[in-house]
């Protein structure tokens, strides 16, 4: 079966002026041309688009297309395995980003917390990898958070995410309530367990030190100020009450 240059870029999505520049170039000629100066293309020409098209998508120049087109290895099916690894990996990452993307709406709204480094998963951090390895490779917790919250499936993520916002919004207590109140402590000794299972072994000193940084970094602090005025401060106060009745 034979194309004409209108049928192949309608099937591609192309304009049959790309075709035309790609003839130019030497990058995908017509298999025929007619005497009235057509251009004819055939199914491995509709093969041969189809590999520059993936090669595009994975932002390949068009002369490196060239020179991996005029390798004397090049093999179709070995490039197509190549090309399904590399759109695999991009998949993977869009995944992540669209992971990101709903944790930071459920912190701007009070329901999640997220630490410094989610903010930027799925985005390529490889100029960054020694910044984070300093910030946060030497702490045992952050790579057990790591390695369990990878465990998890999408499904458990978003359970997790919603036991996380009620404790949230238990620890941060009802107007008139007060730090020590029985009800904030219970759900401070809950959001305690919660870490142990669900992400890092966590001690009553580390619990103490992570209040403190949900007030004194305001991406924090946001979470418990968007459910209640001054609320980090409120959390803070009621984790320091429950840290000094268990290290009693």
């Amino acid at each position: 079966m034979t194309y004409t240059i209108k049928q192949i870029a309608d099937l591609a999505g192309v304009t049959t002026r790309t075709l035309r520049y790609y003839d130019e170039i030497g990058l995908l000629s017509p298999s025929d041309t007619g005497d009235n100066g057509y251009r004819y293309y055939d199914q491995a020409s509709l093969l041969q688009l189809q590999q520059i098209l993936f090669f595009r998508e994975l932002d390949v120049p068009l002369k490196e297309i060239q020179r991996i087109f005029k390798r004397p290895d090049f093999d179709l099916v070995s490039s197509l395995e190549e090309h399904r690894r590399s759109l695999q990996a991009r998949a993977d990452r869009l995944h992540t980003l669209i992971e990101t993307v709903d944790d930071t709406i459920a912190t701007i709204q009070g329901e999640w917390i997220m630490n410094d480094k989610e903010y930027f998963d799925g985005f390529d951090q490889s100029q960054y990898e020694e910044e984070v390895k300093q910030r946060w490779g030497d702490t045992p917790q952050y790579a057990e958070s790591q390695k369990k919250w990878g465990s998890y499936t999408t499904a458990q993520k978003q359970e997790i995410k919603e036991m996380m916002g009620d404790i949230h919004v238990r620890m941060v207590g009802a107007a008139g309530m007060s730090p020590d109140d029985p009800g904030v402590q219970q759900a401070v000794g809950e959001f305690h367990n919660f870490l142990n299972e669900s992400f890092y072994t966590c001690d009553a000193e580390f619990m103490r030190n992570l209040s403190n940084m949900w007030v004194e970094d305001p991406r924090f602090a946001a979470n418990y100020e968007n459910i209640r005025e001054d609320g980090a401060v409120f959390v803070r106060e009621a984790v320091h009450i429950w840290a000094d009745a268990q290290e009693k």
